[in-house]
């Protein structure tokens, strides 16, 4: 079989598309034939070494994907060869097969394609567990969603509309408008051109600011968040794609009775296996009812990860990159 292999970490350059001897399933593991794996910043960092958890090398990079059970080992007993299925896990899609957990498997209703289900659990998966299970976001509340024309943000825009909320998009770029309202935005702001972010959401808000922020910019971006949250609101840290880890000032903490919730999807997921397995049911209901169909923006054979992954970095594109394999 081929796959991408990192032998060590440094520039994204340095992975190869190379033939490699295919693995032998074990017990409790599951064999996929992948059509279709999608691109996440996470994969990126993990490549440079620059992400908190580093794989033993070589490794097989990309984390989420989909397409077809071939095999399966003894002591698998939720799924059967044939099925169609996404998984999760670390590292181990940019390959023409990776071999999983079974817990990280999850079966598709007929009417999800393998493209949409090789996105929604790298961008509904982290912003549901957040606005639903952290956040608590309930209807009516004032959603401010930074790095909005991402693949978090653009799921974290069209749930928020979904739970209800009236959600403000935040964006980098005006060219990036179009997409966050197509996804379902009632206001959009920008935090790189015009009056601070903090004014433009107060503006929007009667000066009280938003109710939940999903931040996932991190920087003087989340500067300007804590600046603009409501009494008693909650802010969601779920990434720093402008490269500065930002530090809450508590006082602002404890004046507005705020909560500061942080959301690691894979440190959740592998704790909590019955939580992650009833998310997931509730966003395949929302899928098969059409409500949360992930926005593509590009595709790219599967040997093309190397330049699909540069052009996530170059920050010209909205919605989600996703590879195929040419079988």
């Amino acid at each position: 079989m081929k796959s991408f292999v990192c032998k060590e970490f440094g520039p994204l350059e340095n992975i190869s598309w190379t033939e490699i001897p295919e693995p032998l399933i074990e017990a409790g593991k599951v064999r996929v034939r992948i059509h279709f794996s999608s691109i996440g910043f996470m994969d990126t960092l993990m490549i440079r070494g620059l992400y908190q958890l580093k794989p033993p090398l070589p490794y097989i990079p990309g984390a989420c994907g989909a397409g077809e059970v071939i095999e399966v080992g003894s002591g698998v007993s939720e799924i059967k060869v044939g099925d169609r299925v996404s998984f999760l896990n670390y590292y181990g899609a940019f390959a023409e097969q990776i071999i999983t957990d079974e817990a990280s498997i999850v079966v598709l209703p007929d009417a999800m394609s393998y493209e949409q289900a090789a996105t929604y659990r790298l961008s509904y998966n982290p912003a549901y567990l957040g606005m639903v299970y952290r956040a608590k976001l309930q209807p009516g509340e004032n959603l401010l969603v930074t790095g909005a024309s991402g693949g978090v943000g653009l799921a974290a825009v069209r749930l928020g509309k979904v739970l209800g909320a009236r959600v403000i998009a935040a964006i980098g770029t005006a060219d990036k408008e179009d997409i966050v309202r197509q996804a379902g935005a009632d206001e959009v702001v920008s935090y790189t051109s015009g009056p601070p972010l903090r004014e433009q959401v107060k503006a929007l808000t009667e000066g009280k600011g938003a109710d939940v922020i999903l931040d996932v910019v991190g920087g003087d971006v989340f500067d300007e968040c804590m600046r603009c949250l409501n009494f008693m609101g909650r802010v969601i840290v779920m990434g720093f794609t402008s490269g500065r880890i930002a530090e809450a000032k508590t006082n602002l903490i404890l004046l507005k009775n705020a909560s500061i919730l942080g959301v690691f999807l894979g440190g959740w997921m592998t704790r909590d296996l019955k939580g992650i397995k009833q998310l997931n049911k509730d966003l395949l209901g929302l899928a098969v009812e059409g409500k949360i169909p992930a926005i593509i923006s590009q595709r790219f054979p599967m040997k093309d990860a190397v330049l699909a992954m540069d052009t996530l970095l170059s920050r010209k594109t909205a919605g989600k990159i996703v590879l195929y394999n040419e079988f």
